[in-house]
């Protein structure tokens, strides 16, 4: 691992962990302990997770960016016995929590700041589902917290799904700037790291000229990427263009990326960016194939190894190629079930099979377009609207960086189309509605668009806006 201050070579990465179980084991954590890992981007987050697994201890991965309310619906959910963080959250957050005792970490210099906390519980409190190795705690679409169970069979068959198709190997570099604690950058950063001995460069923020800088200097091969970042670079003043010629995919997950951020970076930086598609659920599902990204700029490639993708109907019955349909990942990384955050309705798993609730269409050569949620179109006046559609008509706007687009009700309690955007330049709501009405049909023009400096965004860095707080 490369991190700010120094690196770690593997041999001293296992030779702490090894320290980490056995310091963890005398403060009393052992095999199916529930620990919930608090960390942020760091050389320790890795050692940690690792140590845990040696002690066969299911590992609770939660970001530090949770608030108050997240992390006390979190410990009611997953009824954690143990919490390993900074010793900064510990002041913070661990006596509201009702944490009763917490100790720093010892057994290495690597460790240092790291601190191990125990839950009071009741006996009767549900821990976790038999032979979960990891939860991965996910805010979702919805908002609300979820916590999806996996065997430490899914975990290895999830790295290794990415190690064999994007072909990794102690030669690849991985830059990590995403949060690891999340699914994105834990399956395809620390996980593919120890699965396939390629190196992972830590950044524990988005600072853009860094990152670019240590694309060059540290001949990087592969970057997690998110949407907002690509549009960054895009717009980043530089004296010159980095070379990015060490890249072998610049990987873009978490929202879908616009055409025109595709576009507008391969031409300044000559790289093109592959959309990822994935989920907590499923772990990686599709990647797009470098070659064919300026051919197909909609959709997300096509299903990676030992991953099998298919569009159905309601009844669940496989429609034909082009047609639009619900997205079902079948795959051995499938996860378990949900621990807490269950939808509800009849469970979307089955087995190694999972409905994502995105809705798409695949084409006759396995290419698979996202083009919503099963359960966000808006009714207007009897007319189905996509958010999608009025996403990427926004996102045509030179003069728009970001979107949320989602239906409210009015004060006659009428489903109708809002946006909110953040921008490039100068514009005004008018200008904008004036340019949606070149683009979209009538009734899919935005009741109203608000102009924000910032969306707002849960802990896990998706979009998040309530309907309820919106007036019309």
């Amino acid at each position: 691992m490369v991190f700010a201050g120094g690196s770690v070579t593997f041999e001293e990465l296992f030779r702490t962990s090894e320290l980490l179980a056995a310091e963890l084991t005398k403060s009393g954590i052992h095999e199916s302990t529930v620990v919930a890992v608090i960390l942020p981007n760091s050389a320790f987050f890795a050692p940690t997770v690792l140590g845990l697994f040696k002690l066969g201890a299911t590992v609770a991965l939660v970001s530090p960016k949770c608030g108050s309310g997240e992390l006390q619906a979190i410990k009611e959910g997953i009824h954690p016995d143990f919490l390993l963080c900074t010793d900064a959250f510990a002041i913070e957050h661990a006596a509201h929590l009702g944490v009763t005792r917490t100790e720093p970490i010892t057994s290495s210099p690597l460790l240092k700041n790291l601190v191990v906390g125990r839950w009071s519980r009741s006996e009767s409190a549900v821990t976790t589902v038999p032979g979960a190795a990891v939860l991965k705690i996910t805010s979702g679409s919805a908002g609300a917290p979820k916590a999806i169970a996996l065997s430490s069979a899914n975990v290895v068959t999830g790295a290794t799904t990415v190690v064999e198709t994007l072909q990794c190997t102690p030669v690849d570099r991985i830059l990590c700037v995403t949060p690891m604690c999340h699914s994105y950058a834990f399956d395809l950063g620390v996980l593919t790291m120890l699965a396939s001995g390629a190196s992972l460069v830590i950044h524990d923020a988005f600072v853009p000229r860094q990152v670019l800088k240590d694309i060059a200097a540290l001949n990087v091969s592969i970057l997690l990427g998110v949407p907002s970042m690509y549009r960054t670079f895009v717009d980043l003043r530089l004296p010159a263009v980095p070379d990015l010629s060490s890249v072998r995919y610049l990987l873009s997950c978490t929202a879908p990326l616009s055409p025109q951020t595709i576009t507008a970076f391969c031409e300044r930086f000559h790289a093109p960016i592959c959309q990822h598609y994935g989920s907590s659920e499923t772990g990686a599902v599709a990647m797009h194939i470098r070659e064919e990204v300026r051919n197909r700029l909609n959709s997300v490639g096509k299903a990676m190894r030992g991953v099998t993708i298919q569009i159905v109907d309601a009844d669940g019955t496989e429609v034909p190629f082009g047609n639009e349909g619900e997205i079902v990942v079948t795959s051995a990384a499938v996860g378990m079930g949900y621990l807490m955050g269950r939808p509800n309705g009849p469970s979307p798993f089955n087995g190694a099979s999972f409905r994502m609730g995105d809705r798409g269409l695949m084409d006759r050569n396995g290419f698979l377009n996202v083009t919503g949620r099963m359960d966000d179109m808006i009714n207007v006046g009897g007319f189905k609207v996509s958010p999608l559609e009025v996403t990427h008509a926004l996102q045509r706007c030179s003069k728009v960086r970001e979107v949320a687009v989602l239906g409210v009700k009015d004060p006659f309690g009428e489903s109708a189309v809002y946006a909110a955007v953040t921008l490039t330049g100068p514009a005004t709501e008018q200008e904008l509605l004036a340019f949606c009405q070149t683009q979209l049909a009538d009734y899919k023009v935005p009741r109203r668009i608000e102009i924000l400096k910032d969306l707002p965004r849960g802990s896990s860095g998706k979009i998040r806006i309530r309907p309820e707080d919106i007036s019309l």
